[in-house]
């Protein structure tokens, strides 16, 4: 070979790239994007100012400032989030909460407010969890020893209404409405014969017999040990309703129950059997508190002097208290995921990255001597539940971090819950599910299905792992088998020394079982019953704070306003997360209000049974997570109480 004549390949100039580091075509492309995206930020912009006018009118509001004679309208229509954080450029004035901290808050004040005569329970609030709801119950209960009145307005009701209306001293009904006072249930789709049928398979290892978040892709059905756990939770929530309404209308449990078993029911029915007081329209209803309030008013048709729970706390606000020390509720809500919140439009979801820079931020300010972490989770994945759980045990060393569960702190939701120092689960909380699952899909029947084969090429045995294309060999399962059990072994290994506990005693709480909080409590799982009120007091008696006196309450994650989420978006406000600068991030919010998705199916959508819908989503979730993590500890279901 004449190697002097032998010319070596010449190599493509360099990438010309600017000192960002980005390559030079992607300038015209920002320029053309920004241009196209200019008219959409001035429109969202607009629409943010008008939004923020409109928001301030609030139907049926009809006091700028709370004076006497006014009632409290408590409207749980959109749902009781933990916590509610402004939506930036909400087209129309997005309705903001409440939260379940701002409704207790509400009501408790109102109980000592001598302009508050009473309270109005417009609607009750379907598909919510028992354990905030009878928060919220619990709250108008101990506002009735103000002897001020509480009526209760229920049109097309569920049992989730028709509970919170059983604090009310009248209920009524419109005859034209219906009650659905039926039996306790809880049902979930299983997938598996849509799976046999598209060629898809499922390798499933779970630690151990209760842990059975994948049946419902791998089986037909549920297993004993699955239906034996949600038996006990629906049963202590019929338990938990029917003492309610018993205790409320004066009804036999048994009768309660026995009514329950017909289901559906309308007024007439319901007068009848006493469930209710009697028929009004909502205008007849509000005219009759009016009356009530002023009886000397002779208006054929008086107006109802009422303010919403927002409207009521703005007025309230206590800017002379002062407080010398501060207690930071940091929230964690939703099931658990790796890396950071992407999307504004929905705070909700645990996010290790996100939720570790909240619980940091409230560590390092020097006004907060206290964190409570309430915790609302079925858990995720098991590598960003250790994460969290390692930052809270450094936390606690320098300050005290209270766990308070809402209506679920189950398998990694518990998983960090007992990093903290003491645990407080209410009596309906879901929790437990200590446990690990791993759910494996393999498509080498659909790549059969379709006509397609695989080849490979290997240098050794492992080379293949878990290829989803190819089934998994005996070798692959019993690697995978050991993977999980080791993080399995270290979780309850946590749980034993969290609870001062043996091993054994622990794997016998743990082996993936769902429990109660009033059972949790009773098997040393938690340390304490109770709500979020609950959490905090024991949070001021740690720091020093008489049980009556001031504490200044942060909130994590904190809400931003309007400008800093458009910096944030376009990382310019010196955020080091890459993760804010997508201008993706900027159009799914854009297009999230500008929504073109077919009426017709988001109409046959809404209208199946809540509890299919969200174990549906739920399902949906534990997908997308299973997708990054391998190993997961999740609850096997969502279980609303409607």
């Amino acid at each position: 070979m004449d190697t002097q004549n032998t010319q070596l390949p010449i190599p493509p100039p360099p990438t010309l790239k600017s000192s960002s580091g980005r390559s030079r075509w992607l300038i015209p492309v920002a320029i053309v994007g920004a241009l196209f995206l200019i008219p959409i930020i001035f429109i969202v912009m607009i629409g943010a100012f008008i939004g923020g006018i409109l928001s301030g009118i609030e139907d049926g509001d009809h006091a700028k400032s709370i004076t006497e004679a006014t009632v409290l309208v408590v409207d749980l229509s959109g749902g009781l989030p933990e916590y509610a954080i402004d939506v930036p450029f909400s087209l129309g004035g997005a309705p903001k909460g409440p939260s379940l901290y701002e409704t207790l808050d509400a009501i408790e004040r109102a109980q000592k407010d001598d302009n508050i005569k009473g309270i109005y329970i417009r609607n009750g609030g379907s598909g919510m969890g028992m354990a905030k709801l009878t928060e919220v119950k619990d709250a108008l209960l101990e506002f009735k020893k103000s002897k001020k009145f509480i009526y209760a307005f229920i049109d097309n009701g569920t049992k989730s209404q028709y509970y919170l209306a059983t604090v009310a001293d009248s209920i009524l009904m419109p005859q034209e409405g219906l009650l659905e006072f039926n039996a306790f249930g809880a049902s979930a789709p299983f997938m598996k014969g849509l799976f046999d049928k598209l060629g898809v398979t499922w390798h499933v290892e779970q630690f151990e017999e209760y842990k059975s978040a994948a049946e419902t892709m791998s089986r037909a059905n549920w297993s004993a040990p699955a239906k034996e756990e949600v038996r006990a939770l629906i049963e202590q929530r019929r338990s938990m309703f029917a003492r309610a309404v018993s205790s409320s209308r004066s009804i036999p449990t048994t009768t309660v129950m026995d009514l329950m078993d017909k289901g559906l029911y309308v007024p007439d029915s319901l007068v009848k059997y006493k469930l209710i007081d009697g028929f009004a329209r909502e205008a007849e209803l509000k005219e009759r508190i009016q009356r009530r309030i002023d009886p000397t008013n002779t208006e054929q048709h008086p107006i109802l002097r009422s303010v919403s729970i927002n409207r009521y706390l703005q007025s309230v606000q206590d800017n002379d208290v002062t407080a010398e020390k501060g207690i930071a509720i940091v929230y964690a809500s939703g099931a658990i995921s790796e890396g950071v919140n992407k999307n504004p439009l929905d705070p909700s979801g645990i996010y290790s990255r996100t939720l570790i820079k909240n619980l940091r931020a409230a560590a390092d300010d020097e006004d907060i001597n206290a964190i409570v972490l309430r915790i609302d989770s079925p858990g995720g994945s098991a590598y960003a539940s250790d994460e969290i759980w390692s930052v809270i045990r450094e936390i606690r060393k320098t300050k005290p971090v209270i766990a308070s569960m809402s209506d679920v702190a189950a398998s990694g939701g518990y998983y960090i819950a007992m990093a903290c120092d003491t645990i407080v689960t209410h009596p309906a909380t879901i929790t437990g599910s200590i446990g690990v699952i791993m759910a494996i899909p393999n498509f080498a029947g659909s790549a059969a299905k379709i006509g397609v084969t695989v080849d490979t090429v290997s240098l050794g045995s492992s080379s293949n792992f878990m290829n989803p294309l190819m089934p998994l060999t005996d070798a692959d399962k019993a690697q995978l088998r050991t993977l999980g059990s080791g993080i399995y072994k270290r979780f309850v290994e946590k749980v034993a020394t969290s609870r001062n506990k043996e091993f054994e005693a622990a794997r016998l709480l743990a082996r993936g079982r769902v429990w109660t909080g009033e059972a949790a409590l009773a098997a040393g799982l938690a340390d304490v019953t109770g709500g979020l009120k609950t959490a905090i007091a024991i949070a001021k008696q740690r720091i020093g704070v008489a049980k009556d006196g001031s504490v200044d309450i942060q909130f994590y994650p904190k809400s931003e306003d309007g400008l800093q989420a458009l910096l944030a978006m376009f990382n310019i406000d010196g955020s080091e997360d890459e993760t804010s600068s997508s201008l993706g991030l900027f159009w799914r919010l854009v297009t999230a209000k500008l929504d073109s998705q077919d009426p017709l199916a988001r109409s046959a959508y809404s209208r199946l049974p809540i509890g299919l819908r969200q174990q549906a989503e739920y399902s949906l979730q534990l997908a997308d997570i299973a997708a990054k993590d391998r190993v997961v500890m999740a609850l096997p279901a969502m279980f609303p109480m409607d």
